[in-house]
């Protein structure tokens, strides 16, 4: 239960975090085109949008170390469970 919980919990934060970053595409797409077009230092322009998406590390991250972390206590319980047997 708590497992499951655990990995909506995650899974609802990387979907939010990858659907704000695709609501923010469409400019970073333009300042990638303007930068090539006026033949621009890829460089700077690349550091620039990262800096600019750097809000969504956390919530990402943390969104996928949540699933982890579900998946290995359903894992420990499914070996818990095959231990006890039978008996």
């Amino acid at each position: 239960m708590v497992a499951g919980l655990l990995f909506v919990i995650g899974l609802v934060s990387v979907l939010a975090s990858l659907g704000f970053i695709g609501l923010a595409a469409p400019d970073l797409l333009a300042r990638v085109n303007a930068a090539t077009a006026a033949n621009a230092d890829m460089l700077a322009t690349a550091l620039a949008i990262g800096r600019d998406l750097q809000w969504a590390v956390t919530p990402i991250v943390g969104g996928l170390l949540l699933m982890a972390v579900s998946r290995i206590i359903v894992l420990l319980a499914a070996i818990n469970r095959s231990l006890r047997g039978n008996a």
